[in-house]
């Protein structure tokens, strides 16, 4: 499992133009079964991405095709994690 904890590195009138990019991105991985849940942090300044994959290469690779990335107004901390326990209902997350 891959926790990616997203910051924002522009102004809000630099980041607007590209959240539907954004979004449609995220939408993506969403439907082909890669982003588990998503959050936003307190206070607009980030937010959080629960991924499933087999590599951190992968996740690097998806972060890549981000238009936040692609255009320099976001930045990612990818973590990989061993799951340890889930409850009912989440069990996918130890794939």
């Amino acid at each position: 499992m891959f926790l990616l904890l997203g910051r924002y590195t522009a102004t809000p009138d630099q980041v607007d133009p590209h959240r539907d990019g954004h979004v449609a991105w995220v939408q993506d991985h969403v439907a082909r079964g890669h982003f588990l849940a998503g959050a936003l942090e307190e206070g607009g300044v980030g937010g959080a991405i629960v991924a499933r994959a087999a590599s951190r290469e992968e996740v690097e690779a998806w972060t890549r095709e981000d238009p936040f990335i692609a255009e320099g107004v976001f930045a990612y901390d990818i973590r990989a994690y061993e799951v340890a326990f889930t409850t009912p209902g989440v069990e996918g997350l130890a794939e």
